[in-house]
Formats: structure tokens, C-alpha cells, sequence
């Protein structure tokens, strides 16, 4: 017989055990980024600071009449056999 050892193979209740704490890492990450993001109230108020104050005035102008009317017309037919 050989003397050939055979590397060692993580069991399943390891492979459990590191799963389960990478995905609470991952959660407790996320739970920080979610409790650090700023609300959309503080959002809100920082675009309104950054937002420049446009003064708009408004210049009288006598309404020019048209020179020309332009009536348009409709015309269609009606099916009188149909039944809707």
C-alpha cells in the first residue's frame, strides 16, 4: 500500500460556518452604508444651497396681430352599415 495522504478537504459544517459569516459581514456593511447615507430631506437642502438664485424679469412687448387667419377643415366619412 502507498503512504500518499490526501490534502485535506474543508467540511461541510466549515463551508457552513464561512458562508454564514460572510454573508452577515455583508449585511452589516450594508446596514452602515444604509444608517451613513444622507436622508432625502438633508439631499434636498444641499441641492437648494447649490442651486444659483436667476432674478427673471419680464420685458412688455405690444401683442403683434397675425397677418393671416387660418381656418382648418375636417372632413371624414361615415360608414352607415356599421354598428358600433
Amino acid at each position: 500500500m502507498s503512504n500518499y495522504k490526501f490534502a485535506e478537504v474543508p467540511s461541510n459544517e466549515s463551508v457552513a460556518t464561512f458562508t454564514t459569516f460572510l454573508i452577515s459581514a455583508w449585511f452589516l456593511v450594508a446596514a452602515g452604508a444604509m444608517l451613513v447615507e444622507p436622508t432625502v430631506d438633508d439631499q434636498a437642502r444641499a441641492l437648494a444651497a447649490k442651486t444659483p438664485v436667476v432674478t427673471v424679469r419680464q420685458l412688455n412687448a405690444q401683442a403683434e396681430t397675425p397677418d393671416a387667419r387660418f381656418t382648418i377643415e375636417v372632413v371624414a366619412k361615415r360608414d352607415a352599415g356599421r354598428v358600433s
